[in-house]
């Protein structure tokens, strides 16, 4: 029986492409309209994982998923960096003259500002999916209205492609995923090893208490490769850190730096560990 693995937005979405290179070409895909929905139908066993989107290297991070991340701690099980390489696409006949409306996600429509300067008569639709707004193109059936998704959503709705690489900064834009599941992978015998954390501080107002925190990485040669912070739905003004550390939880230089960190914290909570991911072209065609 194949996997059910579920991601948000539409059929042609960049996080089914994620998908299929966290869980293989053979799994059933579930697409989703809300990121949420991804961690409920994993949690009800709808779905037997999900591919979420974490950070894009231009845009920054995707924080809903890291409050995701926290409330439903689902275990991360892998990651992939796939290079996002957007085009423009609209219904056979249509031109880039002819276009009045162009809709997208409000990520991928910030990523392409230039196009909007270059063409102000053009008006930027907000939409809840880049292939989301692809399909809606193609129901449209006008020579007026254009998306912004991949080219592989284009020809899986019968799109003509009217620009390729539309990014403002072309090679340099890469969204990073995560594939979450029920259960954790086994890393014992593993190497080249990511290991994500959150943690809440004890004394957040003393002098030096993250840098207390941090240390314990640090004196031990454990590189942190990313840290970031967000509001502690519980505590105002309060803020739950997540850690990206390369090291395996198994390793005894990593077991005594959590047993450090967990003096300056309330709470410590592994999200998962898994082989670190690589980074890959969009290559699913329709």
């Amino acid at each position: 029986m194949k996997k059910k693995i579920a991601f948000q937005g539409r059929r042609g979405a960049y996080s089914e492409s994620a998908a299929r290179y966290l869980f293989g070409e053979d799994i059933d895909v579930l697409p989703m309209d809300t990121f949420e929905e991804i961690y409920q139908a994993i949690e009800t066993g709808k779905a037997d994982g999900g591919a979420i989107p974490i950070e894009n290297s231009t845009a920054g991070s995707i924080y809903e998923n890291y409050d995701l991340l926290a409330k439903w701690r689902h275990p991360i099980i892998g990651e992939v960096q796939l290079q996002i390489e957007h085009c423009l696409c609209a219904n056979k006949g249509a031109s880039i003259e002819s276009l009045k409306h162009v809709m997208s996600h409000p990520q991928a429509l910030a990523q392409c500002s230039h196009f909007f300067e270059e063409n102000p008569s053009i008006e930027k639709v907000i939409f809840f999916d880049t292939a989301g707004s692809a399909e809606e193109v193609a129901k449209r059936k006008n020579l007026t209205d254009g998306a912004i998704a991949s080219t592989y959503a284009a020809k899986l709705y019968g799109l003509d492609v009217l620009r390729t690489n539309l990014e403002n900064i072309k090679g340099v834009n890469f969204t990073r995923f995560y594939a979450i599941r029920k259960a954790p992978v086994d890393v014992s015998a593993s190497e080249n090893i990511k290991t994500v954390i959150l943690f809440e501080l004890a004394n957040d107002d003393k002098p030096g208490a993250l840098y207390g925190a941090l240390g314990a990485f640090a004196k031990r040669g454990i590189n942190m490769t990313r840290i970031e912070s967000r509001p502690n739905p519980d505590k105002p003004w309060g803020y739950i850190f997540y850690a990206s550390i390369l090291a395996n939880p198994k390793d005894p230089k990593v077991i005594e730096a959590f047993e450090e960190l967990n003096r300056y914290t309330n709470f410590t909570y592994r999200l998962g560990s898994f082989v670190r991911g690589k980074t890959e072209r969009l290559k699913y065609e329709a």
